[in-house]
């Protein structure tokens, strides 16, 4: 494992907010709300030898797959 993908593969939670780094989630933040459940986007920075575009979604689970609204970006990388 690479040094970067140690020091930035996680993810920190802070309160109702989860960040994720450079993992599976692509630099990716959650959170939690009692309104729309999980508002979750990614940034659109480069992850794994590519760039991976912006997307926003709410979700009741924070699953793009069950997500009640989407605004920009495609689902197929998810």
């Amino acid at each position: 494992m690479k040094l970067t993908d140690k020091l930035l593969g996680g993810h920190i939670s802070i309160g109702n907010i989860t960040i994720y780094g450079r993992n599976a989630m692509h630099w990716a933040v959650d959170i939690r709300t009692k309104k729309w459940g999980y508002v979750c986007f990614t940034l659109p920075l480069f992850c794994f030898g590519k760039w991976w575009g912006l997307y926003f979604y709410c979700s009741p689970d924070g699953t793009p797959r069950n997500a009640t609204y989407w605004l920009y970006g495609k689902q197929k990388h998810l």
